[in-house]
This record gives structure tokens, sequence and C-alpha cells, in this order.
């Protein structure tokens, strides 16, 4: 292997670095500006090469947390987990590589104004490609890197997918700097300074109100393990410990138990349902409560979300997690396919349209886990949503980045939309986050805690709510239109 094809190795693997919880966002910058350049001095078919190394070592970097699923919760034996988190990083990795050999394909990258367009556009294009292309995964998308930097401030305005363009052509900025007459280096440098001197203004502009007065929140965090949530034998047990945990904390505005915090269908555990929503009526108090849930005329089961107190209501989980909560293709492939032996394994998927839930005396916007990566999903209860609340089971994923990248995104899913975000987790990592995106408090891992915080509802819209990616990627169209009419010439070297 060439020392080229190592070097952009090495910078794949550094990438993840600039997430949670290293969370050093300028790495992405530099790292993206090390392929931008490798990509730039070669041809579409090294390019296409040169992607895939960098992207598989990015997300073996980022996500090597499916190993610790499959091997330390699925049972999967060391070499076939490796070799299937080996696999996924591969996949993954080709849109990386796709990226580069379109850019050399089909467009001519030069020096000026082209080399600042061509990466950047194509590079966020195939991240929300990314987003929903089987399902969906839009981990390590560039712009969460810089969650609590300055481009932060440009969220409200263009969300996750306007903030990867900034770092993307930031990236293609320092390669133009490489190789331009000192003029038009620091005109460029004043320019680059200029848009993150923005970022870090616009970080102080409120797009929202306050709505009413604070309310206070109690996040409980019971540390289940594994091995006993899904047992009948140890159900109780779990109830009496949240119950315990509890205790203190009722007369507080909304208690949330986190993600299948009662592991039974919530119709074959009526006594429990009512106790908690007698208890909860009795000292003043709302529950969110994690449940499963099923239609018992379809047969069709649910990751829920139940309020108890001023109203009942249920959420269903909407997007779900393939392999994990549903298995892809099941008319053709084998039950056997489920290799991370999730006990949730079948659920079905909850309606795009549902209302917000009342608790506090406001309405909650409601995910389950892995929803909240998902910003176009998360903006549909909003604006009626005063909040937004994220209950999660991390401990599939052990003592790994994990639950610290999903918080990440939660802070992300705050700023874009100016509301707090309250995530509630099993065993962490659980906190709060206020409408700038800035952590309020946080649970320590893997014990049992309660979160106590005041929470601000707000009202009204940031553009970014009633845009959605929309906006970006009318850009990113009208963009690419442009470079394939502006005399371009396709490159014919892939052959």
């Amino acid at each position: 292997m060439s020392l080229r094809f190592i070097t952009v190795f090495l910078a794949g693997l550094l990438m993840p670095l600039s997430f949670a919880p290293i969370n050093w966002g300028p790495v992405s910058v530099l790292a993206l500006a090390f392929l931008f350049y490798q990509w730039q001095q070669g041809n579409a078919r090294q390019a296409w090469w040169l992607g895939w190394v960098f992207g598989t070592a990015m997300f073996l970097g980022g996500v090597y947390w499916v190993y610790v699923s499959m091997h330390d919760f699925g049972y999967i034996p060391v070499f076939f987990a490796a070799l299937l988190t080996l696999l996924f990083a591969l996949f993954l990795g080709l849109f990386p590589a796709v990226v580069g050999w379109l850019s050399l394909r089909y467009f001519h990258v030069g020096k000026g104004l082209q080399l600042w367009l061509v990466f950047p556009l194509i590079w966020v294009l195939f991240e929300w490609i990314r987003s929903w292309l089987f399902t969906g995964f839009p981990w390590l998308n560039i712009g969460v890197s810089q969650v609590g930097w300055p481009l932060m401030g440009y969220a409200p305005l263009f969300g996750e997918y306007g903030m990867s363009w900034l770092v993307a052509l930031t990236a293609s900025a320092i390669v133009f700097c490489l190789d331009t007459v000192m003029a038009k280096r620091i005109l460029t440098v004043v320019l680059l300074g200029l848009c993150w001197l923005a970022g870090g203004l616009l970080n102080e502009v409120e797009w929202t109100e306050a709505q009413g007065e604070p309310f206070e929140v109690a996040l409980v965090q019971a540390d289940v393990d594994q091995e006993k949530k899904w047992n009948p034998d140890f159900r109780e047990e779990i109830i009496s410990s949240y119950l315990e945990q509890t205790q203190p904390y009722w007369g507080v505005d909304v208690i949330i138990w986190p993600e299948t915090a009662i592991s039974a269908f919530y119709d074959h555990v009526p006594d429990i349902v009512d106790g908690l929503e007698q208890r909860a009526r009795q000292f003043g108090s709302d529950m969110l409560v994690g449940i499963p849930s099923r239609d018992i005329e379809s047969g069709d089961y649910y990751n829920s979300i139940l309020s108890l107190g001023e109203e009942r209501g249920l959420y269903h989980k909407r997007h779900l997690v393939p392999f994990g909560e549903f298995i892809p293709f099941q008319a053709w492939i084998s039950d056997v396919l489920d290799f991370m032996g999730l006990p949730m394994s079948g659920f079905s998927r909850g309606s795009a349209q549902q209302s917000p839930l009342m608790a506090g005396g406001y309405l909650a916007g409601l995910t389950v886990c892995y929803e909240i990566i998902f910003n176009s999903e998360v903006i549909q209860s909003l604006p009626e949503a005063h909040y937004l609340v994220n209950v999660s089971n991390n401990t599939w994923f052990g003592d790994s980045s994990m639950p610290h990248q999903q918080l990440q995104m939660a802070q992300l899913r705050a700023r874009e939309t100016e509301r707090y975000v309250l995530s509630a987790t099993n065993n962490g990592v659980s906190a709060v986050v206020d409408s700038r995106g800035v952590i309020l408090s946080v649970s320590p891992r893997g014990q049992k805690h309660v979160l106590r915080e005041k929470v601000q509802a707000r009202s009204g819209a940031t553009p970014y709510v009633y845009w959605g990616n929309y906006l970006v990627l009318t850009f990113i169209a009208i963009g690419i239109l442009w470079l394939l009419f502006s005399h371009n010439r396709p490159n014919k070297s892939f052959s």
C-alpha cells in the first residue's frame, strides 16, 4: 500500500476525534482538507479508492461500537462480530468513495470557483442520501462535529446539512490557499474568518420566545442490567427500583422514565400503569414512561412513550433500527439474521403524523432513541411542541462513545429548533440541553441517578423549522446544475 493511501487512512481514522466525546471540531476541517487535496491531485479512479479508504477508516473509528453491541450483548463470536463491523464500515465508506469519483468524473475541479463548489456540494448531497437510503444512517455527518464551535450559529438557519456544507467549504478553501497567489490567500482567509465570526454572532440571536414560567423535570436513570431487563422474573424488582428513585421527586412537574422502562406490554400491566397515574395525579406530576404497546386487533406492537397525569396518551416510535427493532426484507430473510439478539425485534412503525403529548402543562415533541439523529423527523412536531423529549436505552453499547455521540446530535437538534431537549436514558448519558444546545446537567455513566432541572418552554419557530432541509437541497441542486452546464467536460479516466 502506498504512503498516499496510508496517510489518507490515518486522516479518516482521526476524523472521529472531532465528534463526542473528544469534540475537537477543527479536526474534521483539516482531515477533509487533506482528503480534498489528495483528490485534486489524481483522477476519478484514484479518488474512488482514496475516498473509500478514508470513509472506511472514519466509520471504523466512529461507529466501532456496533461491535460492542454484537459481541458483548448479542453474543456473536469475536471473529464474526469484528467481520460484520468491518463490512459495515466498508459499506459506509462507499459514500465518500462515490463523492470523490463523481466529483472528478463529471466535474472539472480546477483551482478556482469550481474547487470551492464541487467537493462541498457533492459531499453534502451524499450525506443527505445516507440519511434515508436503506432507512438511513446519518451518523458522523460533519456538521455535527461543530457542536460547541462557531459554525453552530448557522444551525437555526440551515440545519445540520448547512453546517456540513460550511465545514466542507472551509476545507476546500484551505486546499485553494495551498496553490494560489498571496493576495487570494489573504482574501480567502478574511472571507473564512468573517464566515466563522458570523456563526459566533448568530449564536447570540434568538429566533423563538419563552413560553410561560420555567417548570421542573426529573429524569430517572435506573441503570438496569440488560440481562435482567427483559426477564419477567425481575420485572417487579425493576419497577420497585424506579419507584424508589422517583419517590423523592413526586410533585416535580414532569417525571421521565427511559425507553422500555416498563418491559411489558402496556395492556399486560394495567395495575402498574393505573398505580403510576394515580400517584402522579395525587402529587400533581405528569409522567412520560417508555413502554412497549400493541394493537390487539392488528397484532402490531410498538416501542412507545406513555404520558400519564394530566392526560393519558401514547406515542409510537416511527423510525426503527434495522435488525434491532425490525428485520429488513423479512419475507426473504430468515429470523436467524437477527444477529443482535434483541428481544424488541419485530416492532411496527408508528404513524408519521403523531401529535405532541401534554406533560407539565406544555406540549412535548417525542422521540425514542435512534430517532433523535434525524433532524427532518424531529421538526415534524414543531412549532406546536414547546420542548423535546428523547428516551433511550443505550445499554447495548457498553461504555463506548455511542451515547456521547447521540447526545451531541441531541444538542444540535436543540440548536436547530431552539427547544430544550430532555434525554432520559437507562444507564447514561442522561442530560438536559437548553435551547442554545448547551448541556445544563448530565448524569454519570453506568450509575443510578436522577437529574432534576428547570426547563423553559418555548414557542415560535426557527427558519430551519420552517424550511427543513429543502433550502440546502435547493442550493445543492442549483449549484450542481450550474456546474454541469458551465462548460464541464467529463473526465473519462475511470476505465
